[in-house]
């Protein structure tokens, strides 16, 4: 159908496939992005544009892409941020062909009203300002793919190094000589491409190929490309809220092998944008020492706005990263815990709750400024507080016993462990993470009472903003009070120091297939926690199962300790279980409103006050942005009595003016 009889049809509230325009709907606006990608361009290369419900491309002008170029990553990332080599990569499954398309969107996006950023330039040396200025309102989404064995690469001297590589980039510039960006349409969306390695030396007649641009990185220097771009209207960080909201990057290969490379943008209202790059690089067939060099992994985030910039979020900023491939398979993609992208943002790595697996498979990760977990998320557990246990399945239950015990245990390589100690006098009822202790391959580490480093017995100094690498690959970091503990193999522990206690988040490798111990469930299924003998005991567990059968199976003697060089402490099990509603009636509803000033969710409030009233206000901070679990173990608390009320829970009728209900443990 033309172009033409396609408007006429459009004119009489008809799309051009004959059928009745339906309402602009999220999931409506998804299905038409769907269409839309497999409907032909007018050309090869170039830029163009569609309207909801047209099932038709229109050309249009292009423009220059940004001068800043989207910077690779090429080593081991040293900080925690998500980018410069910490994220997250999602591949194709064993036994499926090579990624055709891949598209990444966002979910779950708390406090969407209080969502902002700033793309902040890196800094020339560690400890000094950034080296340029700040971008508030700036950012850009990244679409990336491995590096690739490429035919331009033949012409490089060092082309056994050399590695080709694309990025569908939709870059946000809400600044312009640090004021507001005056352009109405300040948003590119377009394909960048690099020949990393390349090295040229023009004295041996050896530059980068005709319409690449040098970019120097240390001692080496790359080549660089982009295609023409399209321009936007400004885009506010608080349209990710929008569900069809979407970059999608597509390679396709004509008959003749050329290869066609397609960014695409759903802006969420209706509006497609397009961008086409035909013939830049030429991806070589697999090669047997290296199997995965055609495309087959993906990075999608939101990161700063190129050069290595950061994308720095508000402090209650978090959301779900859903990122979904296209290789012909219908198996779940894999996930691997590093990164392609020199850009970064500032958010941690937290569990992502419920997801569902519609409309595709995908790779589902959490992120946010408070998130417990650090470089690894592909699965991902947390203890916090007094002590809350968020199972790498997804269950959240307390535990309150005190003294040493596993908490996740995969395969031989890698062990947590805790060493609990108990509120008393004033909480008798309830414990805190005093240590922690982790095995990491030959490696043993421990962080004592949150003050002291042991390294293999040794006890080790570590100042702020300083790190380790052990003869073994284990790195060991510390950003004023947090220390992250990560291996080779992609695990890694992330312990934050608070007044008397530690948070703990736990990232297991793509290669552990089971995890074991107090943050295990067994087969995945947070419906069930599974004792050290194979037992399998459904949650939730009565208080006898809980801390002896279950916990006192996972409770580790001294003779097998981690924990040997840290200060010994009593060992026992509670009374009695002890939730928010156990508390005095006045400080439970004090801890609760302080909990909702910090933005926590309703969900968490009563969680929140708990740690709140036995730890202080600081302890509010974990919950900001904190996923609901799959399942939550812990008996929903009866609302807190307010003078003057009823209450069944109450020993009177009414509560009395002076101090509200007690309860035991109060």
């Amino acid at each position: 159908m033309g172009i033409t009889i396609a408007a006429v049809l459009l004119g009489m509230g008809v799309h051009a496939s004959g059928e009745e325009k339906s309402p602009a709907t999220q999931g409506n606006l998804q299905a038409w992005h769907s269409r839309m990608v497999k409907v032909p361009r007018p050309s090869a290369q170039g830029c163009f544009t569609a309207a909801y419900p047209e099932l038709v491309w229109q050309k249009t002008e292009c423009v220059a892409p940004p001068s800043a170029p989207m910077a690779p990553n090429l080593e081991q990332a040293p900080r925690r941020d998500v980018g410069g080599g910490i994220g997250i990569v999602t591949g194709r499954p064993t036994g499926a062909g090579p990624i055709t398309r891949a598209y990444g969107s966002f979910e779950k996006v708390n406090q969407q009203n209080l969502l902002s950023v700033t793309s902040v330039p890196p800094a020339a040396l560690p400890g000094e300002p950034p080296s340029g200025p700040t971008m508030p309102g700036s950012y850009s989404f990244q679409l990336n793919t491995n590096h690739l064995r490429v035919q331009e690469c033949n012409g490089s001297p060092t082309a056994g190094l050399c590695r080709g590589w694309k990025q569908f980039v939709f870059a946000n510039d809400g600044t312009k000589n640090g004021n507001p960006n005056p352009d109405p349409s300040p948003s590119r969306l377009y394909v960048e491409y690099w020949l990393l390695h390349y090295n040229p030396d023009p004295s041996q007649g050896q530059p980068c190929p005709s319409g690449w641009t040098e970019v120097p990185d240390d001692a080496e220097i790359h080549c660089s490309r982009k295609t023409e771009a399209i321009n936007l209207p400004y885009l506010p960080i608080q349209s990710i809220t929008r569900p069809a909201l979407r970059l999608d990057g597509s390679i396709t290969k004509t008959a003749d092998g050329q290869e066609t490379d397609t960014a695409t943008f759903n802006d969420g209202l209706g509006r497609l944008y397009s961008s086409t790059g035909a013939g830049i690089l030429h991806v070589l067939p697999p090669d047997p020492q290296e199997p995965g060099s055609e495309w087959a992994q993906v990075e999608f985030n939101v990161f700063g706005y190129g050069r290595g910039s950061t994308a720095r979020f508000n402090p209650e900023a978090s959301f779900n990263v859903r990122t979904t491939i296209e290789d012909g398979s219908p198996v779940k993609p894999d996930c691997q815990n590093y990164g392609f992208s020199g850009e970064r943002n500032n958010l941690n790595f937290g569990p992502p709750g419920p997801v569902p697996s519609s409309p595709a498979p995908a790779v589902v990760i959490n992120e946010s400024v408070q998130g417990p977990a650090a470089s690894s998320a592909c699965r991902v557990a947390a203890i916090i507080g007094d002590t809350h246990q968020y199972t790498f399945g997804g269950l959240f239950y307390d535990f309150q016993a005190t003294g040493d015990f596993v908490e996740a245990q995969a395969g031989s390589t890698f062990e947590v462990q805790t060493r609990k100690v108990s509120g008393a006098p004033n909480w008798p009822n309830t414990s805190v993470n005093r240590s922690v202790a982790v095995r990491m391959g030959n490696s043993r580490l421990a962080l004592c009472d949150g003050t002291r480093l042991v390294v293999n017995g040794t006890t080790t100094s570590l100042p702020a903003g300083d790190s380790l690498l052990l003869p073994t690959g284990v790195a060991i970091d510390r950003v004023n009070n947090v220390y992250t503990f990560r291996d080779p193999s992609g695990n890694s522990v992330r312990a934050t120091v608070n007044t008397g206690y530690l948070d703990l988040g736990v990232g297991v490798g793509p290669g552990a297939t089971t995890v074991r111990g107090l943050l295990g469930n067994p087969n995945g299924d947070p419906r069930f926690l599974e004792a050290k003998d194979g037992s399998v005991l459904r949650v939730p567990l009565s208080h006898t199962d809980l801390y002896d059968r279950f916990g006192g199976s996972w409770r580790v003697s001294p003779s097998a300790t981690l924990l040997q060089s840290c200060n010994t402490v009593a060992v026992g099990n509670p009374t009695g279980p002890f939730y928010a509603g156990n508390l005095n009636s006045n400080t439970r509803l004090w801890a609760q409103e302080l909990c909702r000033s910090r933005q926590v969710a309703t969900q968490w409030l009563d969680t929140c006050a708990l740690d709140v009233a036995v730890l202080g206000a600081s302890a509010a901070t974990v919950y900001v942005g904190l996923q609901r679990p799959e399942v939550d173990a812990n008996p929903v608390q009866p609302p807190a009595c307010t003078p003057g009320s009823t209450h069944p829970t109450c020993p009177t009728p009414t509560c009395s003016p002076a101090g509200g209900c007690r309860k035991a443990g109060g």
